[in-house]
């Protein structure tokens, strides 16, 4: 009998989602993404993935919203000290969360969240991460 064992199973359910969202951003951001190479996009998400569950965000939607924020607003913006402070509320559940941030947080948070770090320099710096792991 074929059995997969739940990292596998949580491995393509990963790989599902990754596919599902880099379709959503060749309709929704197709000039900004093209120029990018397949396997760094999977990088980029993969790595929005991980920060995200350092939050405990986990479900779909959570981890879909994450890849969004660090994409669009900045991929240190969850260090933005009010967004932080929400994220960190572990009683409440992700979307509860994620919903707060949304809600409760400013624009001029949200501003402050985009400048937290250089996206250019981070997303560099993941992708050459990303080489080093794969061997090139």
């Amino acid at each position: 009998m074929f059995k997969i064992r739940n990292e596998q199973a949580d491995t393509l359910a990963d790989e599902d989602l990754v596919r599902r969202i880099i379709a959503y951003l060749r309709v929704r951001m197709p000039q900004q993404i093209a120029k990018h190479d397949p396997f760094d996009l999977r990088a980029v998400i993969k790595h929005c993935f991980v920060i995200a569950r350092s939050y405990d965000v986990y479900s779909e939607r959570g981890l879909f919203t994450f890849v969004m924020d660090m994409l669009a607003v900045g991929p240190c913006f969850h260090a933005q000290p009010k967004i932080q402070a929400i994220l960190d509320r572990r009683e409440l559940s992700e979307l509860v969360r994620l919903d707060r941030i949304v809600d409760d947080v400013d624009d001029a948070a949200w501003e402050e969240a985009r400048l937290v770090t250089d996206a250019g320099v981070y997303w560099d710096d993941v992708l050459k991460q990303a080489d080093a792991e794969r061997g090139r």
